[in-house]
């Protein structure tokens, strides 16, 4: 196991040594014109291979070690860009077409963004980077266990590092940068219950709404993997031993590891429905005049179109325990091999810019890695922190598959 580990740390300094001079960084900018592609052209530079299950036994902290500070100016950096001229990336948000657009008429430099579902995105990118043909410069992708485990792991993440961003995020090393974090939330129909109703989570194992909580299922979106598989860790599990004793009156017996498993059964077996939508949970739960109060957990920005959708929803994150929703961090991550490694370092700084936030801003539930920029909702970001669960990438990548091998057995 330790030269495995050994072995996925050296190919990664191989490949830092390859692939270093093209890293650059980005400053406060913003952009313009983009073209929408499905597919483009191969591109035959290198990248390094490494066994899938080898990678996943090197943890993400190894393998991503801390690159040396880079060096490039934001002017250098803007004129190297410039000279590659293009930039090819994938990513599931559409929202990012207008970021595109932006990028493109700030920059000059011709954009091609490919709209994809994370995991035909994640999926079709490894496919490129172990096969050579890298046709993608930069993914924006949200699952953090497949981009811990199947891109950075592999070696297919460019390690780079900008100190620029560094002062933003507070680590220099943009292997896997956060650029914005979305959130999921446990809401629910108030027009019964009026508001405040849900205050504590183990409400949704009760017998008494058996069959009135709903989710998308986690194998049609990853991040709702990572969010149950968050919740066997710590603190989250004892947090939700503590809560079970709050709503039920007595201690948590285990027929599980802990909690946070024995949660997700009780979950299981008390009638989830599972979708293959947030929308469809959204409107699952906020149709009015029914005869029960329904519970969901999906998209924080579907509390904003419910007017426009004619349904009713309600959440406070402060008012649940002992967590209210879910935050995940979504990766500006660079390509080994690609064709315009600056124009993707370029892009990935400009994002956390206020012009390159500038097509999230209406975005409810989302927030800037930068915490500068505005926000949709009347909270912060750091007002709800204490209230949601937050991602470990380390955790994900030891915990994930097993959390995957659980719910097979509950379904």
């Amino acid at each position: 196991m330790k030269n495995k580990k050994m072995i996925a740390v050296l190919l990664s300094a191989a490949m830092l040594v390859i692939s270093l001079s093209g890293c650059g960084s980005t400053e406060n900018t913003q952009t313009g014109t983009a073209e929408s592609t499905t597919d483009a052209a191969e591109s035959t530079a290198n990248t390094t291979e490494t066994e899938p299950a080898e990678a996943a036994e090197a943890s993400t902290q190894e393998t991503a070690q801390s690159a040396p500070a880079e060096e490039i100016s934001y002017d250098d950096l803007v004129s190297a860009a410039k000279e590659e001229g293009s930039l090819v990336f994938y990513g599931a948000n559409s929202y990012l077409q207008d970021a595109a657009d932006n990028f493109a008429a700030e920059f000059g430099i011709k954009v091609e963004f490919t709209q994809l579902g994370e995991t035909e995105m994640i999926e079709k990118v490894s496919a490129e980077c172990k096969s050579g043909a890298v046709n993608a410069d930069l993914v924006c992708a949200q699952d953090t266990y497949r981009v811990a485990a199947e891109l950075v792991n592999t070696g297919y993440a460019m390690n780079w590092s900008n100190a620029r961003v560094g002062e933003i995020l507070g680590d220099n090393d943009c292997t896997m940068m956060t650029w914005y974090y979305d959130t999921k939330s446990f809401m629910y129909n108030d027009e019964l219950a009026g508001e405040k109703w849900l205050t504590n989570l183990w409400r949704i194992t009760d017998p008494e709404y058996k069959g009135l909580f709903t989710m998308k299922d986690p194998a049609s979106e990853g991040v709702n993997y990572d969010m149950l598989t968050m919740l066997t860790s710590e603190p989250y599990a004892s947090a939700l031993a503590d809560s079970y004793k709050e709503y039920y009156g007595k201690d948590i017996e285990l027929t599980t590891e802990n909690a946070g498993w024995e949660f997700i059964k009780m979950l299981f077996e008390n009638g989830v429905i599972l979708t293959t939508s947030d929308s469809t949970c959204a409107t699952t739960v906020g149709a009015l005049g029914q005869a029960d109060t329904w519970i969901g957990y999906f998209s924080t920005q579907r509390y904003s179109t419910q007017e426009e959708k004619g349904i009713q929803l309600s959440y406070d994150y402060a008012a649940c325990a002992p967590v209210a929703g879910y935050a995940y961090p979504v990766y500006s991550i660079v390509l080994n091999g690609c064709k315009h490694p600056n124009a993707a370092k370029l892009f990935s700084e400009w994002l956390l810019s206020e012009n390159g936030w500038a097509a999230f801003n209406d975005y409810y539930g989302g927030f800037s890695a930068n915490p500068n920029n505005v926000h949709a909702t009347d909270y912060s970001f750091d007002d709800i922190k204490q209230y949601i669960v937050m991602d470990d990438a380390d955790y994900l990548v030891e915990r994930r598959a097993d959390m995957e091998d659980f719910i097979e057995t509950l379904r």
